[in-house]
Protein backbone atom coordinates (compact mmCIF):
# COMPACT_ATOMS: atom_id res chain seq x y z
CA UNK A 1 0.00 0.00 0.00
CA UNK A 2 3.50 2.23 0.91
CA UNK A 3 4.25 2.16 -2.72
CA UNK A 4 1.07 2.74 -4.34
CA UNK A 5 0.61 6.29 -2.60
CA UNK A 6 4.54 6.33 -3.07
CA UNK A 7 3.52 5.89 -7.23
CA UNK A 8 0.50 8.14 -6.72
CA UNK A 9 2.33 11.29 -5.28
CA UNK A 10 5.30 11.39 -8.27
CA UNK A 11 3.44 9.74 -11.20
CA UNK A 12 -0.33 11.04 -10.85
CA UNK A 13 -0.26 11.44 -14.22
CA UNK A 14 0.29 8.60 -15.58
CA UNK A 15 -2.74 6.91 -13.68
CA UNK A 16 -5.13 10.53 -15.16
CA UNK A 17 -4.01 10.73 -18.22
CA UNK A 18 -5.98 11.79 -21.22
CA UNK A 19 -6.61 13.88 -24.26
CA UNK A 20 -9.39 16.56 -25.39
CA UNK A 21 -10.00 17.43 -28.65
CA UNK A 22 -10.96 21.07 -29.11
CA UNK A 23 -13.13 21.49 -32.09
CA UNK A 24 -14.46 24.51 -33.52
CA UNK A 25 -16.94 24.44 -36.29
CA UNK A 26 -16.95 27.39 -38.24
CA UNK A 27 -20.72 29.54 -39.26
CA UNK A 28 -21.17 28.56 -42.55
CA UNK A 29 -20.06 24.96 -41.76
CA UNK A 30 -16.93 25.04 -44.44
CA UNK A 31 -14.08 24.63 -41.71
CA UNK A 32 -13.18 22.96 -38.92
CA UNK A 33 -10.20 23.79 -36.21
CA UNK A 34 -8.93 21.06 -33.94
CA UNK A 35 -7.01 21.52 -30.92
CA UNK A 36 -5.14 18.18 -29.48
CA UNK A 37 -3.79 18.62 -25.97
CA UNK A 38 -2.60 16.13 -23.43
CA UNK A 39 -2.24 16.21 -19.52
CA UNK A 40 1.12 14.89 -20.07
CA UNK A 41 3.33 15.07 -23.57
CA UNK A 42 1.30 13.84 -26.83
CA UNK A 43 1.96 10.21 -28.63
CA UNK A 44 4.14 10.50 -30.84
CA UNK A 45 1.76 8.88 -33.36
CA UNK A 46 -1.50 9.52 -34.65
CA UNK A 47 -3.86 7.69 -37.29
CA UNK A 48 -6.56 8.40 -39.89
CA UNK A 49 -9.26 6.04 -40.46
CA UNK A 50 -8.11 5.37 -43.91
CA UNK A 51 -5.51 6.82 -46.04
CA UNK A 52 -7.81 8.03 -48.91
CA UNK A 53 -9.62 10.50 -46.55
CA UNK A 54 -12.15 12.69 -47.90
CA UNK A 55 -11.63 16.18 -46.76
CA UNK A 56 -8.95 18.57 -47.12
CA UNK A 57 -6.24 18.52 -44.02
CA UNK A 58 -4.52 21.64 -43.27
CA UNK A 59 -2.05 23.60 -41.38
CA UNK A 60 -0.92 20.53 -39.12
CA UNK A 61 1.53 22.00 -36.44
CA UNK A 62 2.52 21.35 -32.88
CA UNK A 63 2.23 24.23 -30.96
CA UNK A 64 3.76 24.52 -28.10
CA UNK A 65 2.58 26.93 -24.77
CA UNK A 66 4.49 30.22 -26.17
CA UNK A 67 2.85 29.98 -29.56
CA UNK A 68 5.96 28.38 -31.11
CA UNK A 69 4.66 26.30 -34.31
CA UNK A 70 6.38 23.30 -36.01
CA UNK A 71 4.99 21.56 -39.16
CA UNK A 72 4.32 17.98 -39.53
CA UNK A 73 3.42 16.11 -42.83
CA UNK A 74 0.73 13.30 -43.00
CA UNK A 75 2.26 9.65 -44.74
CA UNK A 76 -0.95 8.17 -46.19
CA UNK A 77 -3.18 8.09 -42.79
CA UNK A 78 -0.09 8.66 -40.52
CA UNK A 79 0.95 11.47 -38.41
CA UNK A 80 4.41 11.21 -37.10
CA UNK A 81 4.62 14.44 -34.43
CA UNK A 82 7.89 13.33 -32.83
CA UNK A 83 9.37 14.66 -29.34
CA UNK A 84 6.78 17.12 -27.62
CA UNK A 85 6.50 18.83 -24.59
CA UNK A 86 4.53 18.98 -21.85
CA UNK A 87 1.89 21.98 -22.88
CA UNK A 88 2.22 21.15 -26.30
CA UNK A 89 -0.89 20.61 -28.34
CA UNK A 90 -1.81 19.60 -32.36
CA UNK A 91 -3.63 21.87 -34.08
CA UNK A 92 -4.64 21.05 -37.76
CA UNK A 93 -8.33 22.85 -39.97
CA UNK A 94 -10.46 20.57 -42.26
CA UNK A 95 -11.90 21.36 -45.24
CA UNK A 96 -15.79 20.21 -45.14
CA UNK A 97 -16.57 22.02 -48.55
CA UNK A 98 -17.24 18.45 -50.50
CA UNK A 99 -19.69 17.05 -47.27
CA UNK A 100 -21.53 20.60 -47.68
CA UNK A 101 -21.89 19.38 -51.87
CA UNK A 102 -22.93 16.20 -50.96
CA UNK A 103 -25.57 17.43 -48.60
CA UNK A 104 -27.04 19.50 -51.31
CA UNK A 105 -27.26 16.38 -53.91
CA UNK A 106 -29.95 15.73 -50.96
CA UNK A 107 -31.68 19.04 -50.96
CA UNK A 108 -30.26 19.68 -47.55
CA UNK A 109 -28.78 22.82 -46.91
CA UNK A 110 -26.56 24.16 -43.67
CA UNK A 111 -25.71 20.61 -43.25
CA UNK A 112 -22.79 18.36 -43.07
CA UNK A 113 -22.12 14.78 -43.35
CA UNK A 114 -18.63 13.21 -41.77
CA UNK A 115 -16.87 10.62 -42.02
CA UNK A 116 -15.12 10.46 -38.74
CA UNK A 117 -12.30 8.42 -40.53
CA UNK A 118 -11.89 10.81 -42.40
CA UNK A 119 -10.67 13.67 -40.54
CA UNK A 120 -9.84 12.47 -36.50
CA UNK A 121 -6.65 11.65 -35.69
CA UNK A 122 -6.89 9.19 -33.32
CA UNK A 123 -3.84 8.88 -31.11
CA UNK A 124 -2.09 5.50 -30.97
CA UNK A 125 -2.10 4.86 -27.18
CA UNK A 126 -4.38 3.54 -24.61
CA UNK A 127 -5.32 7.25 -23.32
CA UNK A 128 -8.61 8.33 -22.56
CA UNK A 129 -10.13 10.56 -25.01
CA UNK A 130 -12.78 13.25 -24.88
CA UNK A 131 -13.80 15.32 -27.72
CA UNK A 132 -15.81 18.36 -27.42
CA UNK A 133 -17.33 20.42 -30.35
CA UNK A 134 -17.78 24.34 -30.31
CA UNK A 135 -20.76 25.15 -32.74
CA UNK A 136 -20.67 29.24 -33.73
CA UNK A 137 -24.05 28.89 -35.05
CA UNK A 138 -26.35 28.45 -32.31
CA UNK A 139 -29.35 27.58 -34.87
CA UNK A 140 -26.77 24.26 -35.66
CA UNK A 141 -27.09 21.09 -33.79
CA UNK A 142 -24.80 18.10 -33.85
CA UNK A 143 -25.19 14.48 -33.68
CA UNK A 144 -22.53 11.69 -33.27
CA UNK A 145 -22.08 8.22 -32.51
CA UNK A 146 -20.15 8.74 -29.53
CA UNK A 147 -21.45 8.70 -26.00
CA UNK A 148 -21.61 11.46 -23.99
CA UNK A 149 -19.20 12.46 -21.07
CA UNK A 150 -21.91 13.81 -19.15
CA UNK A 151 -25.47 13.65 -18.78
CA UNK A 152 -26.70 16.90 -19.37
CA UNK A 153 -28.66 17.43 -22.36
CA UNK A 154 -26.80 20.61 -24.45
CA UNK A 155 -23.12 19.08 -23.17
CA UNK A 156 -21.27 18.41 -26.49
CA UNK A 157 -18.14 16.66 -24.98
CA UNK A 158 -18.22 12.97 -25.58
CA UNK A 159 -15.86 9.94 -25.30
CA UNK A 160 -13.69 9.03 -28.25
CA UNK A 161 -13.27 5.64 -28.58
CA UNK A 162 -10.50 3.83 -31.42
CA UNK A 163 -13.22 2.00 -33.05
CA UNK A 164 -14.75 5.91 -34.37
CA UNK A 165 -11.40 5.31 -36.68
CA UNK A 166 -11.52 1.69 -37.34
CA UNK A 167 -15.18 1.52 -38.47
CA UNK A 168 -17.41 3.73 -40.28
CA UNK A 169 -19.64 6.11 -38.56
CA UNK A 170 -20.68 9.96 -39.37
CA UNK A 171 -20.93 13.01 -37.32
CA UNK A 172 -24.30 15.25 -38.79
CA UNK A 173 -23.87 19.03 -38.16
CA UNK A 174 -26.35 21.95 -38.77
CA UNK A 175 -29.50 21.75 -39.60
CA UNK A 176 -31.21 19.13 -37.64
CA UNK A 177 -33.59 18.39 -35.06
CA UNK A 178 -32.44 15.68 -32.06
CA UNK A 179 -34.89 13.78 -29.75
CA UNK A 180 -34.05 11.14 -27.43
CA UNK A 181 -36.05 7.84 -27.40
CA UNK A 182 -36.05 5.71 -24.06
CA UNK A 183 -36.59 1.73 -24.12
CA UNK A 184 -35.81 0.69 -20.68
CA UNK A 185 -31.87 0.99 -20.61
CA UNK A 186 -31.48 1.62 -23.84
CA UNK A 187 -31.57 5.23 -25.39
CA UNK A 188 -32.05 5.90 -29.27
CA UNK A 189 -30.50 9.35 -30.10
CA UNK A 190 -32.46 10.50 -33.01
CA UNK A 191 -31.60 12.89 -35.50
CA UNK A 192 -33.54 14.36 -38.43
CA UNK A 193 -31.56 15.80 -40.74
CA UNK A 194 -32.81 18.76 -42.81
CA UNK A 195 -36.66 18.46 -42.31
CA UNK A 196 -38.52 21.62 -41.77
CA UNK A 197 -42.01 20.60 -42.06
CA UNK A 198 -42.72 19.75 -38.10
CA UNK A 199 -45.70 16.95 -38.84
CA UNK A 200 -43.51 14.99 -40.96
CA UNK A 201 -40.69 14.99 -37.89
CA UNK A 202 -43.20 13.76 -35.58
CA UNK A 203 -44.56 11.00 -37.77
CA UNK A 204 -40.87 9.59 -38.63
CA UNK A 205 -39.83 10.28 -34.67
CA UNK A 206 -43.41 7.70 -33.97
CA UNK A 207 -42.22 4.76 -36.83
CA UNK A 208 -38.46 4.76 -35.31
CA UNK A 209 -40.46 4.29 -32.00
CA UNK A 210 -42.94 1.77 -33.01
CA UNK A 211 -40.26 0.11 -34.94
CA UNK A 212 -38.22 0.05 -31.78
CA UNK A 213 -40.82 -0.85 -29.59
CA UNK A 214 -41.50 -4.34 -31.50
CA UNK A 215 -38.02 -5.33 -30.78
CA UNK A 216 -38.25 -3.93 -27.20
CA UNK A 217 -41.56 -5.81 -26.59
CA UNK A 218 -40.99 -9.21 -28.92
CA UNK A 219 -37.87 -9.77 -27.90
CA UNK A 220 -37.07 -8.80 -24.26
CA UNK A 221 -34.58 -6.61 -25.08
CA UNK A 222 -33.78 -3.65 -27.10
CA UNK A 223 -29.93 -4.12 -27.78
CA UNK A 224 -27.55 -1.38 -27.49
CA UNK A 225 -27.32 1.80 -25.81
CA UNK A 226 -27.04 4.59 -26.46
CA UNK A 227 -27.67 3.75 -30.90
CA UNK A 228 -27.52 6.82 -33.83
CA UNK A 229 -30.17 7.43 -35.74
CA UNK A 230 -30.21 9.30 -38.62
CA UNK A 231 -33.01 10.24 -41.13
CA UNK A 232 -32.64 11.84 -44.14
CA UNK A 233 -35.32 12.34 -46.83
CA UNK A 234 -34.85 11.39 -50.74
CA UNK A 235 -36.64 11.00 -53.57
CA UNK A 236 -36.90 7.68 -54.81
CA UNK A 237 -39.04 5.09 -56.39
CA UNK A 238 -37.68 2.06 -54.46
CA UNK A 239 -40.13 1.84 -51.46
CA UNK A 240 -40.49 3.71 -48.21
CA UNK A 241 -36.73 3.36 -47.02
CA UNK A 242 -34.86 2.93 -50.62
CA UNK A 243 -31.23 2.47 -48.11
CA UNK A 244 -30.56 2.15 -44.91
CA UNK A 245 -27.33 0.68 -43.21
CA UNK A 246 -25.76 0.45 -39.66
CA UNK A 247 -22.59 1.72 -38.47
CA UNK A 248 -20.11 0.46 -35.42
CA UNK A 249 -17.69 3.43 -35.45
CA UNK A 250 -17.73 5.09 -32.16
CA UNK A 251 -20.97 3.73 -31.07
CA UNK A 252 -23.92 1.96 -32.77
CA UNK A 253 -25.46 3.82 -35.29
CA UNK A 254 -28.27 3.56 -37.91
CA UNK A 255 -29.04 5.58 -41.06
CA UNK A 256 -32.31 5.46 -43.10
CA UNK A 257 -32.83 7.12 -46.45
CA UNK A 258 -36.48 7.81 -46.49
CA UNK A 259 -38.20 8.52 -49.73
CA UNK A 260 -40.28 11.76 -48.54
CA UNK A 261 -43.17 11.21 -51.47
CA UNK A 262 -45.15 8.62 -49.88
CA UNK A 263 -47.29 8.64 -46.99
CA UNK A 264 -46.29 7.32 -43.39
CA UNK A 265 -48.44 4.27 -43.44
CA UNK A 266 -46.42 2.85 -46.28
CA UNK A 267 -43.33 3.00 -43.59
CA UNK A 268 -45.41 0.64 -41.54
CA UNK A 269 -45.67 -2.36 -44.45
CA UNK A 270 -42.06 -1.99 -44.76
CA UNK A 271 -39.56 -4.63 -43.42
CA UNK A 272 -36.15 -2.51 -43.17
CA UNK A 273 -36.81 -0.71 -39.61
CA UNK A 274 -36.92 -4.14 -37.74
CA UNK A 275 -34.18 -5.58 -39.94
CA UNK A 276 -32.09 -2.65 -39.55
CA UNK A 277 -32.50 -2.44 -35.72
CA UNK A 278 -31.96 -6.11 -35.35
CA UNK A 279 -27.91 -5.78 -36.72
CA UNK A 280 -27.57 -4.26 -33.15
CA UNK A 281 -27.81 -7.51 -31.60
CA UNK A 282 -24.77 -8.71 -33.29
CA UNK A 283 -21.33 -7.68 -32.68
CA UNK A 284 -18.89 -6.59 -35.86
CA UNK A 285 -18.15 -9.63 -37.66
CA UNK A 286 -15.34 -10.57 -40.20
CA UNK A 287 -15.91 -10.15 -43.29
CA UNK A 288 -16.59 -13.58 -44.52
CA UNK A 289 -19.17 -14.41 -41.85
CA UNK A 290 -21.34 -11.34 -42.28
CA UNK A 291 -23.87 -13.91 -43.31
CA UNK A 292 -24.44 -14.59 -39.76
CA UNK A 293 -25.81 -10.75 -39.01
CA UNK A 294 -27.77 -10.80 -41.83
CA UNK A 295 -29.38 -13.81 -41.69
CA UNK A 296 -30.17 -12.94 -37.67
CA UNK A 297 -31.72 -9.46 -39.19
CA UNK A 298 -33.75 -11.28 -41.89
CA UNK A 299 -34.95 -14.17 -39.99
CA UNK A 300 -36.07 -11.59 -37.27
CA UNK A 301 -37.89 -9.18 -39.66
CA UNK A 302 -40.08 -11.94 -40.22
CA UNK A 303 -40.62 -13.86 -37.06
CA UNK A 304 -40.86 -10.00 -34.88
CA UNK A 305 -43.55 -8.43 -37.37
CA UNK A 306 -45.21 -11.30 -37.35
CA UNK A 307 -45.24 -11.29 -33.47
CA UNK A 308 -46.74 -7.72 -33.25
CA UNK A 309 -49.30 -8.22 -35.77
CA UNK A 310 -48.55 -6.66 -39.57
CA UNK A 311 -48.54 -9.79 -40.66
CA UNK A 312 -50.54 -13.39 -39.44
CA UNK A 313 -49.30 -16.37 -38.32
CA UNK A 314 -49.56 -18.15 -41.98
CA UNK A 315 -48.11 -14.99 -43.93
CA UNK A 316 -45.05 -14.41 -41.91
CA UNK A 317 -44.30 -18.22 -43.19
CA UNK A 318 -45.25 -17.82 -46.46
CA UNK A 319 -42.60 -14.79 -46.70
CA UNK A 320 -40.31 -17.26 -45.39
CA UNK A 321 -40.23 -19.55 -47.19
CA UNK A 322 -40.47 -17.27 -50.36
CA UNK A 323 -37.26 -16.02 -48.87
CA UNK A 324 -35.69 -19.47 -48.20
CA UNK A 325 -36.45 -20.26 -52.31
CA UNK A 326 -35.37 -16.86 -53.22
CA UNK A 327 -32.06 -17.91 -51.27
CA UNK A 328 -31.67 -21.28 -52.93
CA UNK A 329 -32.14 -19.74 -56.58
CA UNK A 330 -29.30 -18.00 -55.74
CA UNK A 331 -27.18 -20.45 -54.40
CA UNK A 332 -24.04 -21.69 -56.79
CA UNK A 333 -22.50 -24.34 -54.75
CA UNK A 334 -20.13 -22.23 -52.25
CA UNK A 335 -21.26 -22.19 -49.03
CA UNK A 336 -22.51 -19.39 -46.72
CA UNK A 337 -18.88 -18.24 -46.00
CA UNK A 338 -17.87 -18.56 -49.37
CA UNK A 339 -20.58 -17.10 -51.38
CA UNK A 340 -21.00 -13.35 -52.57
CA UNK A 341 -24.69 -13.76 -53.51
CA UNK A 342 -27.02 -11.41 -51.62
CA UNK A 343 -30.19 -13.59 -51.20
CA UNK A 344 -28.08 -16.57 -50.75
CA UNK A 345 -26.52 -15.66 -47.16
CA UNK A 346 -29.44 -13.45 -46.24
CA UNK A 347 -31.61 -16.52 -46.18
CA UNK A 348 -29.52 -18.96 -45.79
CA UNK A 349 -28.24 -17.07 -42.84
CA UNK A 350 -32.17 -16.95 -41.91
CA UNK A 351 -32.66 -20.16 -42.49
CA UNK A 352 -29.77 -21.45 -40.01
CA UNK A 353 -31.51 -19.54 -37.50
CA UNK A 354 -35.03 -20.90 -37.97
CA UNK A 355 -33.36 -24.23 -37.45
CA UNK A 356 -31.16 -23.08 -34.05
CA UNK A 357 -34.25 -21.51 -32.88
CA UNK A 358 -36.41 -25.03 -33.27
CA UNK A 359 -33.61 -26.83 -31.67
CA UNK A 360 -33.83 -25.21 -28.56
CA UNK A 361 -37.54 -24.81 -27.98
CA UNK A 362 -37.55 -28.47 -28.68
CA UNK A 363 -34.27 -29.79 -26.44
CA UNK A 364 -33.54 -26.54 -23.81
CA UNK A 365 -37.42 -25.13 -23.46
CA UNK A 366 -35.63 -21.97 -24.26
CA UNK A 367 -35.53 -19.76 -28.04
CA UNK A 368 -33.60 -17.71 -29.55
CA UNK A 369 -34.36 -14.83 -28.41
CA UNK A 370 -33.49 -15.81 -25.05
CA UNK A 371 -29.54 -16.57 -25.80
CA UNK A 372 -28.89 -13.28 -28.24
CA UNK A 373 -30.31 -10.92 -25.62
CA UNK A 374 -27.96 -13.11 -22.74
CA UNK A 375 -25.15 -12.37 -25.64
CA UNK A 376 -26.42 -8.68 -25.75
CA UNK A 377 -25.85 -8.60 -22.24
CA UNK A 378 -22.35 -10.22 -21.61
CA UNK A 379 -20.39 -9.59 -24.94
CA UNK A 380 -21.78 -7.16 -26.99
CA UNK A 381 -19.72 -4.30 -25.87
CA UNK A 382 -16.19 -6.59 -26.88
CA UNK A 383 -13.85 -5.31 -29.14
CA UNK A 384 -14.35 -7.07 -33.13
CA UNK A 385 -14.68 -8.40 -35.50
CA UNK A 386 -15.78 -12.07 -34.69
CA UNK A 387 -15.59 -14.90 -36.12
CA UNK A 388 -18.40 -17.34 -36.95
CA UNK A 389 -16.64 -19.87 -34.32
CA UNK A 390 -15.58 -17.78 -31.62
CA UNK A 391 -19.58 -16.33 -31.84
CA UNK A 392 -20.91 -19.60 -32.20
CA UNK A 393 -18.68 -21.09 -28.83
CA UNK A 394 -19.71 -18.01 -27.05
CA UNK A 395 -23.62 -19.22 -27.81
CA UNK A 396 -23.13 -22.33 -26.65
CA UNK A 397 -21.37 -21.75 -23.52
CA UNK A 398 -24.37 -19.48 -22.76
CA UNK A 399 -27.15 -21.84 -23.79
CA UNK A 400 -25.15 -24.99 -22.33
CA UNK A 401 -25.24 -26.80 -25.38
CA UNK A 402 -23.25 -27.48 -28.37
CA UNK A 403 -26.41 -26.65 -30.47
CA UNK A 404 -24.74 -23.22 -32.04
CA UNK A 405 -21.31 -24.90 -33.21
CA UNK A 406 -23.06 -28.09 -34.66
CA UNK A 407 -25.20 -26.57 -36.88
CA UNK A 408 -23.01 -23.95 -38.07
CA UNK A 409 -20.83 -26.88 -39.44
CA UNK A 410 -23.32 -29.12 -40.34
CA UNK A 411 -25.90 -26.55 -41.78
CA UNK A 412 -23.73 -23.61 -43.07
CA UNK A 413 -20.22 -24.75 -43.65
CA UNK A 414 -20.63 -27.86 -44.95
CA UNK A 415 -23.23 -27.23 -47.69
CA UNK A 416 -24.81 -25.01 -50.28
CA UNK A 417 -27.96 -24.17 -48.25
CA UNK A 418 -28.99 -25.21 -45.06
CA UNK A 419 -31.39 -28.08 -45.27
CA UNK A 420 -34.52 -26.77 -43.53
CA UNK A 421 -36.71 -29.24 -45.10
CA UNK A 422 -37.03 -31.81 -42.38
CA UNK A 423 -37.70 -28.78 -40.05
CA UNK A 424 -40.45 -27.27 -41.85
CA UNK A 425 -41.76 -30.35 -42.39
CA UNK A 426 -41.69 -31.43 -38.61
CA UNK A 427 -43.44 -27.79 -38.02
CA UNK A 428 -46.08 -28.63 -40.02
CA UNK A 429 -45.47 -26.00 -42.76
CA UNK A 430 -45.86 -27.28 -46.35
CA UNK A 431 -45.86 -25.65 -49.71
CA UNK A 432 -48.10 -26.99 -52.56
CA UNK A 433 -46.98 -27.65 -56.28
CA UNK A 434 -49.26 -24.34 -56.64
CA UNK A 435 -47.28 -22.51 -54.31
CA UNK A 436 -49.82 -22.48 -51.45
CA UNK A 437 -48.53 -23.05 -48.17
CA UNK A 438 -50.19 -24.61 -45.75
CA UNK A 439 -49.90 -25.13 -41.75
CA UNK A 440 -50.65 -28.40 -40.13
CA UNK A 441 -50.70 -29.61 -36.73
CA UNK A 442 -47.58 -32.07 -37.06
CA UNK A 443 -45.23 -32.98 -34.53
CA UNK A 444 -43.61 -29.91 -33.65
CA UNK A 445 -46.29 -27.62 -34.26
CA UNK A 446 -46.51 -25.98 -31.10
CA UNK A 447 -42.85 -25.21 -31.89
CA UNK A 448 -43.98 -23.56 -34.95
CA UNK A 449 -47.10 -21.21 -33.46
CA UNK A 450 -44.78 -19.94 -30.80
CA UNK A 451 -41.84 -18.81 -32.92
CA UNK A 452 -44.42 -16.71 -35.13
CA UNK A 453 -46.93 -15.80 -32.02
CA UNK A 454 -46.66 -14.25 -28.85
Amino acid sequence: MHCFYVFMLFFPSILFAKIDYFVDISKDLKNIKVDICSSTVLPSLFELGRSNALFNITSLNIISKSGDRRGLNLYSNKLYIGNTKLGDCLAYQVNLNQSLKKAEKYAIKNTVFIDNRDWLFYPKNEQKVYIKFNLNNLQHQISTPFPKAKKIKNDVTFILKRNAIEYESKTVIGNIRLESLIFGNAKLELALIGLNNHKRQNEYIKWVQDMANILDQHTGLFPQRPVQILITEISSNNGPVPWAEVQRGGGASVQFYVDKNLKIETFYQDWTAVHELSHLYLPKFNTEDLWLSEGLATYYQVVLRARAGFTNDLEGWEKMLDGFERGMRDENGLNLRQTNETMHYYWGGAAYFLIVDVALRERKKTSLFDIINKFVKCCITEKGPWSAEKFTAKLDSLSGTNIFTKLLYQEALNRSFPNVNPVLEKLGIYKSYFGGVSLKNHQSYQVRQSIMSQ
